[in-house]
């Protein structure tokens, strides 16, 4: 096991977007009465693409959503140190992935309201507002928005739905914790086009039946209940998600292995994984990076990993929950990007 050395002081090429209390994105540079400015649903076109300027040749599209305490200080450090370890990732080890090819990354990094004080009675907080921004408020839809905004104008093989043109590109979603549950709620957004009252931001020529396509969501210790891929996050197994859904566990994770199971009924995902729906999860450990993964390893709809060996550690509050800075962490990322090539 190593860690990372690399914290990405100086790594900037990203773009950083912001969710209020309620779910919806604000503009820290305009201000009304004061305050950041809240965007309007209609304006999103005009704000995401005044935001969010992608590289020529990108071939894979990065959301990272951060979990538990993370004000923005840490969010924005978080972020940069996530980048800057998988872009160095990417340009050192690509030799580990033969399937994998150049990658020209791009990395969008989404910060919301997280922290608390680090008590069971925090962790409720957090959590209860993290179901409220997304089952009351307006963070399904504007995520979903920007998931959608991003693989606008994207080009894919309508029967395969996979890369297939040179101005192609993935897109991926990386989450932790609570980041998790934001994630799966945007992409899930997208599955319910008859309730929807709003149409969310995508491209129109796709004919999937959904409005955009993600290729691989991967929550590092998420913080849902166990069973939340048959209950809460069920539709998100009938598309528009293309590749794998990797999550990954530690029985050092206090947070979810202790404090999730005061606060719901069951234990945390990040604790011991997801258990339904049964038929469509794999289990497995997390490999060494000397070790590939194989083409089996992600065969599965949902593979829960376990770092149990990794994800260590930690203060008392929290356990191993934010302890996934390996490089044991950047070689499952990689060998998933590799694998949704396929």
């Amino acid at each position: 096991m190593s860690e990372l050395t690399e914290t990405g002081a100086d790594f900037s090429n990203f773009f950083m977007l912001y969710l209020d209390e309620t779910g919806r994105f604000i503009d820290p540079e305009s201000e009304e009465n004061g305050e950041s400015r809240l965007i309007p649903s209609d304006e999103l076109p005009i704000f995401l693409k005044k935001t969010i300027k992608l590289p020529d040749k990108v071939t894979d599209v990065f959301v990272w959503v951060h979990g538990w305490q993370n004000d923005e200080s840490r969010a924005v450090k978080t972020a940069k140190r996530l980048f800057a370890n998988l872009t160095g990732w990417f340009a050192r080890e690509n030799a580990r992935y033969p399937r994998l090819g150049a990658v020209v990354p791009a990395f969008v990094a989404v910060h919301w309201p997280s922290t608390s004080l680090p008590t069971p009675g925090g962790y409720t907080k957090i959590r209860n507002r993290a179901k409220r921004m997304t089952t009351e408020g307006e963070a399904e839809f504007f995520l979903a928005s920007l998931l959608g905004y991003l693989d606008k104008g994207n080009s894919r093989a309508t029967d395969r739905k996979v890369l297939v043109a040179r101005d192609g590109f993935y897109v991926h979603c990386l989450g932790h914790s609570f980041g998790g549950r934001f994630l799966a709620a945007a992409i899930q957004f997208a599955a319910k086009p008859l309730e929807q009252k709003r149409k969310v931001l995508a491209a129109a020529h796709r004919q999937t039946g959904y409005d955009f396509n993600v290729d691989s969501l991967c929550v590092l210790q998420m913080a849902a209940g166990n069973t939340s891929f048959a209950s809460d996050f069920a539709l998100l197994l009938k598309g528009p998600l293309c590749g794998p859904i990797i999550l990954t566990n530690s029985a050092s994770d206090n947070a979810l292995c202790i404090w999730h199971g005061i606060s719901e009924t069951d234990a945390g995902i990040g604790c011991h994984g997801a258990i339904e729906p049964r038929d469509r999860i794999a289990s497995i450990e997390m490999r060494p990076v000397e070790q590939r993964y194989g083409l089996d390893d992600f065969a599965k709809d949902i593979t829960n990993v376990d770092a149990s060996a990794y994800y260590v550690g930690g203060p008392w509050a929290e356990g191993a929950h934010s302890q996934f800075w390996h490089t044991e962490t950047m070689h499952l990322i990689a060998s998933m990007v590799e694998q949704v090539r396929r």
